[in-house]
Protein backbone atom coordinates (compact mmCIF):
# COMPACT_ATOMS: atom_id res chain seq x y z
CA UNK A 1 0.00 0.00 0.00
CA UNK A 2 2.77 2.39 0.98
CA UNK A 3 4.60 1.57 -2.24
CA UNK A 4 1.57 2.52 -4.33
CA UNK A 5 1.20 5.85 -2.52
CA UNK A 6 4.87 6.67 -3.03
CA UNK A 7 4.56 5.82 -6.72
CA UNK A 8 1.50 8.08 -7.10
CA UNK A 9 3.32 10.88 -5.27
CA UNK A 10 6.27 10.55 -7.60
CA UNK A 11 3.95 10.83 -10.60
CA UNK A 12 2.32 14.00 -9.28
CA UNK A 13 5.62 15.66 -8.38
CA UNK A 14 6.85 17.78 -11.34
CA UNK A 15 10.20 16.78 -12.77
CA UNK A 16 13.06 19.20 -13.41
CA UNK A 17 11.98 19.95 -16.98
CA UNK A 18 8.44 20.82 -15.86
CA UNK A 19 9.74 23.04 -13.06
CA UNK A 20 12.08 24.76 -15.51
CA UNK A 21 9.22 25.32 -17.93
CA UNK A 22 6.99 26.80 -15.23
CA UNK A 23 9.77 29.10 -14.04
CA UNK A 24 10.50 30.32 -17.57
CA UNK A 25 6.80 30.89 -18.27
CA UNK A 26 6.45 32.84 -15.01
CA UNK A 27 9.33 35.04 -16.09
CA UNK A 28 7.78 35.44 -19.53
CA UNK A 29 4.51 36.70 -18.06
CA UNK A 30 6.49 39.44 -16.28
CA UNK A 31 8.90 40.38 -19.08
CA UNK A 32 6.63 40.15 -22.14
CA UNK A 33 4.14 42.90 -21.13
CA UNK A 34 7.02 45.20 -20.14
CA UNK A 35 8.84 44.50 -23.41
CA UNK A 36 5.74 45.03 -25.57
CA UNK A 37 4.93 48.25 -23.70
CA UNK A 38 8.49 49.45 -24.22
CA UNK A 39 8.36 48.66 -27.95
CA UNK A 40 5.08 50.55 -28.36
CA UNK A 41 6.37 53.57 -26.42
CA UNK A 42 9.63 53.53 -28.37
CA UNK A 43 7.73 53.38 -31.67
CA UNK A 44 5.45 56.26 -30.68
CA UNK A 45 8.44 58.26 -29.45
CA UNK A 46 10.29 57.63 -32.73
CA UNK A 47 7.25 58.65 -34.76
CA UNK A 48 6.76 61.85 -32.76
CA UNK A 49 10.48 62.65 -32.85
CA UNK A 50 10.67 62.08 -36.60
CA UNK A 51 7.48 64.05 -37.30
CA UNK A 52 9.17 67.38 -36.51
CA UNK A 53 12.70 66.34 -37.57
CA UNK A 54 12.47 67.87 -41.11
CA UNK A 55 11.41 71.21 -39.65
CA UNK A 56 14.30 71.16 -37.16
CA UNK A 57 16.86 70.18 -39.81
CA UNK A 58 15.66 72.86 -42.20
CA UNK A 59 15.73 75.55 -39.53
CA UNK A 60 19.13 74.47 -38.20
CA UNK A 61 20.53 74.26 -41.75
CA UNK A 62 19.35 77.78 -42.47
CA UNK A 63 21.23 78.96 -39.38
CA UNK A 64 24.42 77.26 -40.51
CA UNK A 65 24.17 74.05 -38.45
CA UNK A 66 23.30 71.30 -40.96
CA UNK A 67 24.34 68.48 -38.59
CA UNK A 68 22.44 69.81 -35.60
CA UNK A 69 20.66 67.03 -33.73
CA UNK A 70 19.42 66.64 -30.17
CA UNK A 71 17.62 63.35 -29.39
CA UNK A 72 14.12 64.03 -28.17
CA UNK A 73 13.94 67.58 -29.51
CA UNK A 74 11.57 66.48 -32.28
CA UNK A 75 9.36 64.76 -29.72
CA UNK A 76 9.21 67.92 -27.61
CA UNK A 77 8.39 70.04 -30.66
CA UNK A 78 5.66 67.60 -31.77
CA UNK A 79 4.17 67.73 -28.28
CA UNK A 80 4.16 71.53 -28.40
CA UNK A 81 2.50 71.47 -31.83
CA UNK A 82 -0.23 69.11 -30.60
CA UNK A 83 -0.71 71.22 -27.49
CA UNK A 84 -0.96 74.42 -29.54
CA UNK A 85 -3.42 72.93 -32.03
CA UNK A 86 -5.48 71.45 -29.19
CA UNK A 87 -5.56 74.81 -27.44
CA UNK A 88 -6.57 76.47 -30.68
CA UNK A 89 -9.39 73.94 -31.14
CA UNK A 90 -10.68 74.72 -27.64
CA UNK A 91 -10.81 78.44 -28.37
CA UNK A 92 -13.94 79.92 -29.96
CA UNK A 93 -12.03 81.82 -32.63
CA UNK A 94 -9.62 78.96 -33.21
CA UNK A 95 -12.46 76.48 -33.47
CA UNK A 96 -14.03 78.57 -36.17
CA UNK A 97 -10.71 78.82 -38.05
CA UNK A 98 -10.19 75.07 -37.89
CA UNK A 99 -13.77 74.49 -39.02
CA UNK A 100 -13.19 76.70 -42.07
CA UNK A 101 -9.96 74.85 -42.83
CA UNK A 102 -11.73 71.50 -42.42
CA UNK A 103 -14.51 72.53 -44.79
CA UNK A 104 -11.93 73.69 -47.35
CA UNK A 105 -10.11 70.34 -47.14
CA UNK A 106 -13.32 68.33 -47.40
CA UNK A 107 -14.29 70.33 -50.49
CA UNK A 108 -11.37 68.79 -52.42
CA UNK A 109 -12.73 65.85 -54.47
CA UNK A 110 -10.01 63.26 -53.82
CA UNK A 111 -8.76 64.42 -50.44
CA UNK A 112 -12.19 64.40 -48.78
CA UNK A 113 -12.71 60.69 -49.48
CA UNK A 114 -9.67 59.98 -47.28
CA UNK A 115 -9.63 62.85 -44.82
CA UNK A 116 -13.28 62.85 -43.72
CA UNK A 117 -13.60 59.17 -42.68
CA UNK A 118 -10.17 59.17 -41.04
CA UNK A 119 -11.06 62.30 -39.06
CA UNK A 120 -14.38 60.83 -37.96
CA UNK A 121 -12.75 57.55 -36.93
CA UNK A 122 -10.04 59.33 -34.92
CA UNK A 123 -12.66 61.44 -33.19
CA UNK A 124 -14.62 58.30 -32.39
CA UNK A 125 -11.57 56.51 -30.97
CA UNK A 126 -10.30 59.45 -28.90
CA UNK A 127 -13.64 60.91 -27.79
CA UNK A 128 -16.21 58.11 -28.12
CA UNK A 129 -18.91 59.88 -26.11
CA UNK A 130 -18.64 62.94 -28.33
CA UNK A 131 -18.12 61.31 -31.69
CA UNK A 132 -21.04 58.93 -31.93
CA UNK A 133 -20.11 55.53 -30.51
CA UNK A 134 -23.31 55.09 -28.54
CA UNK A 135 -22.62 51.74 -26.89
CA UNK A 136 -20.79 48.44 -27.11
CA UNK A 137 -22.78 45.52 -28.50
CA UNK A 138 -22.30 41.85 -29.25
CA UNK A 139 -22.72 40.70 -32.84
CA UNK A 140 -23.08 37.04 -33.77
CA UNK A 141 -20.40 37.06 -36.46
CA UNK A 142 -18.95 35.57 -38.67
CA UNK A 143 -21.31 32.65 -38.06
CA UNK A 144 -23.90 31.43 -35.59
CA UNK A 145 -22.32 30.62 -32.24
CA UNK A 146 -19.39 33.01 -32.60
CA UNK A 147 -19.50 36.48 -31.04
CA UNK A 148 -17.58 39.67 -31.63
CA UNK A 149 -17.59 43.09 -30.01
CA UNK A 150 -18.80 46.05 -32.02
CA UNK A 151 -19.42 49.75 -31.49
CA UNK A 152 -22.87 51.08 -32.28
CA UNK A 153 -22.17 54.00 -34.61
CA UNK A 154 -25.46 55.04 -36.20
CA UNK A 155 -28.89 54.18 -37.59
CA UNK A 156 -29.70 52.97 -41.10
CA UNK A 157 -33.40 53.23 -42.13
CA UNK A 158 -35.18 50.09 -43.34
CA UNK A 159 -38.01 50.10 -45.88
CA UNK A 160 -41.39 49.21 -44.31
CA UNK A 161 -39.87 48.94 -40.84
CA UNK A 162 -40.43 51.30 -37.93
CA UNK A 163 -37.13 50.45 -36.26
CA UNK A 164 -33.91 51.10 -38.21
CA UNK A 165 -30.92 48.83 -38.57
CA UNK A 166 -27.64 49.91 -37.02
CA UNK A 167 -24.21 50.56 -38.46
CA UNK A 168 -21.67 48.69 -36.34
CA UNK A 169 -17.92 49.29 -36.36
CA UNK A 170 -16.07 46.05 -35.61
CA UNK A 171 -12.42 46.80 -34.75
CA UNK A 172 -9.66 44.29 -35.33
CA UNK A 173 -7.42 43.03 -32.52
CA UNK A 174 -4.95 44.14 -31.34
CA UNK A 175 -5.14 47.33 -33.45
CA UNK A 176 -8.57 48.91 -32.92
CA UNK A 177 -7.94 51.73 -35.40
CA UNK A 178 -8.61 49.26 -38.23
CA UNK A 179 -11.69 47.14 -38.75
CA UNK A 180 -14.81 46.86 -40.83
CA UNK A 181 -18.39 48.06 -40.83
CA UNK A 182 -21.54 45.96 -40.63
CA UNK A 183 -25.19 46.97 -41.02
CA UNK A 184 -27.12 44.77 -38.60
CA UNK A 185 -30.86 44.58 -37.75
CA UNK A 186 -31.48 45.40 -34.07
CA UNK A 187 -32.91 41.95 -33.37
CA UNK A 188 -29.50 40.45 -34.20
CA UNK A 189 -27.63 42.60 -31.68
CA UNK A 190 -27.20 42.09 -27.96
CA UNK A 191 -26.60 44.93 -25.53
CA UNK A 192 -23.69 44.84 -23.08
CA UNK A 193 -22.82 46.72 -19.92
CA UNK A 194 -19.34 47.49 -21.25
CA UNK A 195 -18.00 50.98 -21.65
CA UNK A 196 -16.03 51.86 -24.77
CA UNK A 197 -12.78 52.00 -22.81
CA UNK A 198 -13.34 48.51 -21.36
CA UNK A 199 -14.05 47.11 -24.82
CA UNK A 200 -10.90 48.73 -26.24
CA UNK A 201 -8.77 47.19 -23.47
CA UNK A 202 -10.09 43.75 -24.36
CA UNK A 203 -9.46 44.31 -28.08
CA UNK A 204 -5.94 45.69 -27.60
CA UNK A 205 -5.05 42.75 -25.34
CA UNK A 206 -6.33 40.34 -28.02
CA UNK A 207 -8.94 38.98 -25.60
CA UNK A 208 -6.60 38.41 -22.65
CA UNK A 209 -8.21 41.15 -20.54
CA UNK A 210 -11.86 40.13 -20.22
CA UNK A 211 -14.07 42.67 -18.39
CA UNK A 212 -16.01 41.00 -15.56
CA UNK A 213 -19.24 42.64 -16.75
CA UNK A 214 -19.10 40.90 -20.15
CA UNK A 215 -21.54 37.99 -20.43
CA UNK A 216 -22.53 36.11 -23.57
CA UNK A 217 -26.25 35.62 -24.17
CA UNK A 218 -27.66 32.12 -23.71
CA UNK A 219 -29.94 30.34 -26.13
CA UNK A 220 -32.86 30.47 -23.71
CA UNK A 221 -32.04 34.00 -22.56
CA UNK A 222 -33.89 37.23 -23.32
CA UNK A 223 -34.46 38.17 -26.98
CA UNK A 224 -31.80 40.07 -28.83
CA UNK A 225 -31.97 43.79 -29.27
CA UNK A 226 -30.38 47.10 -28.34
Amino acid sequence: MGGLMNEASERKRPNRLQRLRRTVMAGLTVIAPLWITGVVIKTLFGWADGFSAPLIHKTAGGLGYPDFHIPGLGFALTFLILWAVGGLAANVVGRRMLQNAREAIEALPLVRTIYAPVRQLMEAMTSPDKAGFEKVVLVEYPRTGLWTLGFLAGDVPRTDYDTPSHSIFVPTAPNPTTGFMLIVPPEQLHSTELGVEEALKMIVSAGVVVPPSLCLPTEDGPPAGV
